[in-house]
């Protein structure tokens, strides 16, 4: 089986796309390069994600210090080839414990994955925030200094330490970043590339550096904002399948999510 971990900082999109991905195979509407081998035993959990974004919903945080394991039986009609996937749904304040080091959930995680799938949704340009405003008053010299936080981290620098800490646990072979909202920043960017480089060049600079092969990516699990005015259209387009989408590394779009899970999985 291969096993595939879906990591991101809380609010990075795990949830929703596991939801999207899910309803897509459960519902195949498009040609897709992976498809179900046969429906899951239990349904339950996934549900869970797919009802609100059926109902274009806010998906609810996953629980801290548990991991939802999804198993999926696909297979690829282009070869028929047949596999077997573990996506465990991890909360996103528990990788960010892994970060300071802390997280018992992921670093006791039995399944050792071959493959990393990092979900991103939070740019800033800073490396390190700055605290100070106008009015505040100057330190007491005699004070103790402030406690140095992750908080105070910016999140580029976040996603660094978090792929450090997760290669040092487990060494995948293949890494997929998904940089999610991408409908938000379409019409800013010819492709996910060309944003990353923009919005977080260390960040870039270090996954290019260490793990050259990566498949970087953009995707609209939402589809568009949730609002009155796209309530219609989403649903629409959610019949018709073209609602969720991806666009790859040369800027081409796709309502198939299921592309990065296909190279991740590929040898």
């Amino acid at each position: 089986m291969a096993k595939c971990l879906i990591a991101g900082l809380p609010a990075a999109g795990k949830s929703t796309y596991i939801g999207a991905l899910a309803y897509i195979l459960l519902n195949p509407v498009i040609n897709q390069v992976l498809m179900l081998d046969e429906n899951p035993d239990d349904l339950s959990y996934l549900n869970k994600l797919i009802d609100p974004w059926l109902n274009l919903e806010k998906i609810e945080r996953t629980t801290r210090g548990f991991a939802n394991n999804i198993d999926l039986k696909l297979v690829r009609p282009s070869d028929n080839k047949s596999f077997s996937i573990s996506l465990p749904d991890i909360a996103g304040e528990d990788y960010e414990s892994i970060v300071n080091m802390n997280s018992d959930v992921i670093a006791s995680w039995s399944d050792k994955p071959d493959a990393l799938l990092l979900f991103i949704n939070e740019w800033d340009n800073d490396v390190l925030k700055e605290q100070l405003g106008e009015d505040k008053q100057p330190a007491d010299k005699n004070a103790e200094p402030p406690a140095f936080e992750l908080k105070d981290i910016s999140s580029t620098v976040q996603n660094v330490l978090l792929l450090k800490e997760l290669h040092l646990l487990f060494p995948w072979k293949r890494l997929a970043i998904g940089l999610s909202s991408w409908d938000k920043y379409q019409d800013d960017y010819q492709t996910p590339i060309d944003m990353l480089k923009s919005r977080a060049p260390f960040l870039y600079n270090f996954v290019t550096h260490y793990f050259p092969n990566t498949y970087i990516f953009g995707v609209s699990a939402q589809g568009d904002e949730y609002n009155k005015e796209n309530k219609n259209s989403l649903i629409e387009k959610t019949e018709k399948g073209t609602r969720a989408f991806i666009v790859d590394y040369e800027g081409e779009q796709s309502y198939d999510l299921t592309l990065p899970l296909n190279f991740l999985i590929s040898d």
